[in-house]
């Protein structure tokens, strides 16, 4: 008898309901291009693709009293928002009992309120209730039964329950740790240069994962965003000044909060890694190994997979694209970028949303003593790559291309250690590239390390005085170098502590 009544009430609502269209189009951003839903009206089942991938929505999961409401809500929804969104919302509202639905819908504009409440009691989760507060905003819209547009505020206004977001970043969990940022610049950067002695050594499928993980984590892009990525956005040119052209790629914006125009996101690879994406660009022309249109032959949850993928050989833990962006941005907001610069960044319309990265920012000490490599956070200090350490009589028995020296910042330093390549192939600058490097033989003596690190961090405090603490300078520019040693003389098995100034 009660569920006689129920359905009652739904057909109340159904006469009132637009109907079906008999085509529904979408946009799908991904190949710019529109798609269709054909027999609209009398299908149960809708087929889309998007994102370089199908879906399906199956309205036969739906109750057949409220069918034909929830296809005329996913279609204004396919027109008014993406492809994925409407998969998202019909997914929550398919997995709500039908009882509660019914009710929901049915109630008057008086009793939502009561209604919401018994929501949140029967445990209806966050994305169920934004889904369903979207239809009940559609039906006041439309004017479907007793819902009409004078109660569209009083649905806007239904509390959903607190969920924090950012609850990673605020905690930390959310961003890289020094170590593995590390191994990720060293990952990049042997493959750069693996590619500029003998660019046939580095297969496809490595080309490829470490261009997009460059994407993600230099530039802090979503994995759809990468994936979107055309070959025609890809300029490389020489301006003479450098021994390798320069690369500008052109990202789009995406996910935008508020409405207005969408401005193109060019970005410029540092000059060390431009030979990932010289070298990908002549592939894709000479040997077709991008697609007609996008670079990578990954749709964006490929993309996605890719990045853990790689992550996780590099690392020996999976880190998703989510970790890099907010990895990126937060290097960025202690780097002392402004809340327009970050937005611009980020690519965020709303300058709020990037608030929580200054927040979780370390204070100006704090970055100063990052530098020195001496901060209580930063304490634990970068493990770094090396060949093995070697003694006094090995180093002087090495070839003199071999043996490491140099004059960083007007400072003369010799007998550190050798390398197993020689100098002069090395396109990195003696000194402050080689402690990191994994050809780099260190000495075995740790008073030879403690002198270096003693005469960079006297470079460090003069650039820090003079540039009065601007990230920019060459101070912060130092500090990874000033880590390095400092793991080499603690791998020597020195005290840490002995290594605070």
């Amino acid at each position: 008898m009660k569920a006689r009544q129920q359905h009652k009430s739904v057909e109340a609502i159904l006469t009132n309901i637009p109907p079906v269209p008999a085509v529904v189009r979408y946009y799908d951003d991904f190949s710019d291009s529109y798609g269709e839903v054909t027999h609209a009206a009398t299908s149960d089942q809708w087929q889309l693709s998007f994102d370089g991938r199908c879906a399906s929505l199956d309205f036969l999961n739906i109750d057949v009293t409220l069918r034909d409401l929830i296809k005329v809500w996913c279609s204004a929804t396919l027109a008014r928002l993406s492809p994925l969104s409407t998969e998202y919302y019909f997914g929550r509202i398919s997995s709500l009992p039908t009882d509660r639905l019914i009710r929901l819908l049915t109630c008057k504009p008086h009793d939502i309120r009561s209604e919401w409440k018994q929501c949140h009691s029967a445990g209806i989760n966050y994305a169920q209730l934004i889904s369903l507060k979207n239809l009940l905003i559609f039906m006041c819209e439309v004017r479907i039964g007793c819902w009409q547009p004078q109660w569209r505020d009083l649905v806007s206004q239904l509390p959903l329950p607190k969920v924090d977001k950012y609850a990673s970043v605020r905690t930390g969990d959310a961003f890289l740790s020094v170590d593995e940022q590390a191994a990720i610049v060293r990952h990049i950067d042997n493959v750069c240069a693996e590619i500029k002695i003998v660019p046939t050594k580095v297969p496809d499928d490595l080309l490829e994962l470490t261009a997009i993980l460059l994407c993600s984590y230099q530039f802090g892009f979503r994995a759809k965003q990468i994936a979107m990525l055309e070959m025609r956005n890809i300029r490389i040119w020489s301006d003479g000044l450098a021994q390798y052209p320069a690369v500008h790629l052109t990202f789009v914006m995406i996910k935008q909060r508020s409405a207005g125009a969408v401005f193109p996101m060019v970005r410029r690879l540092k000059r060390e890694w431009t030979p990932l994406f010289i070298e990908l660009f002549r592939r894709a022309q000479v040997d077709g190994l991008a697609g007609p249109d996008h670079v990578f032959r990954r749709n964006p949850t490929e993309v996605s997979e890719a990045i853990g993928d790689i992550t996780e050989i590099i690392l020996g833990t999976r880190r998703g694209g989510r970790e890099l962006r907010h990895s990126a941005a937060q290097r960025l907001a202690d780097a002392g970028a402004s809340e327009e610069e970050l937005a611009a960044f980020m690519g965020h319309s709303d300058l709020n949303t990037g608030l929580i990265y200054f927040r979780s920012s370390a204070s100006q000490a704090e970055r100063v003593n990052q530098a020195l490599a001496v901060s209580t956070v930063y304490q634990g200090v970068v493990k770094i790559a090396h060949n093995r350490f070697i003694s006094m009589d090995e180093l002087a028995a090495l070839k003199g291309e071999q043996q490491v020296a140099g004059v960083p910042h007007g400072i003369p330093i010799t007998g550190i250690g050798g390398c197993s390549q020689g100098q002069p192939i090395c396109p990195y600058n003696p000194i402050m590239s080689c402690y990191g490097c994994s050809r780099f033989m260190p000495l075995a003596d740790a008073g030879i390390h403690k002198e270096v690190l003693k005469d960079l961090r006297e470079v460090m405090k003069f650039y820090y005085v003079s540039s009065r603490g601007e990230r920019g300078s060459p101070a912060f520019q130092l500090e990874e170098t000033i880590s390095s040693v400092q793991a080499v003389i603690h791998e020597l098995g020195e005290d840490r502590d002995e290594l605070l100034p």
